[in-house]
């Protein structure tokens, strides 16, 4: 690993550490595989935007003002973990502080090499599991 990554998002080097190589292998792949544009990518997105003293960050957010959606209505939330990082409640948790805020059509969990997918159900206030991500 180099001791740092160039974040297109960010516009500047990054530290190389496990999370954040697999941020950075994420942002790869939604550009390249998923056709996401570049412009409508942000990685550790500020919830601070919305919501003025609010301190936490996601990791990838995939804006949706193409479909005329808000910034409070995204594409796709990633969250990234490191390899061997396994807690699915402290995961749960932090992922129900950002649907406090965001209501993202997708939501995407990279937990090391793996992936989980989740598409918004037809109510917009729950999930449900899907095999892969479509493109955008």
């Amino acid at each position: 690993m180099s001791d740092s990554f160039f974040d297109i998002s960010r516009k500047k080097e990054i530290k190389a550490t496990p999370e954040e190589a697999i941020r950075q292998k994420v942002v790869d792949w939604l550009l390249r595989e998923k056709k996401v544009p570049a412009h409508l990518l942000e990685t550790e997105f500020a919830l601070r935007n919305i919501v003025p003293n609010n301190a936490d960050r996601v990791d990838i957010l995939v804006h949706n003002f193409r479909a005329g959606a808000s910034v409070q209505e995204p594409w796709l939330l990633v969250e990234c973990k490191r390899p061997g990082v396994d807690s699915p409640a402290l995961l749960q948790v932090q992922i129900n502080k950002y649907l406090r805020i965001l209501t993202p059509k997708f939501i995407m969990l990279a937990l090391g090499e793996s992936a989980i997918f989740l598409a918004l159900n037809a109510d917009k206030k729950s999930y449900h599991r899907i095999e892969n991500l479509p493109d955008f």
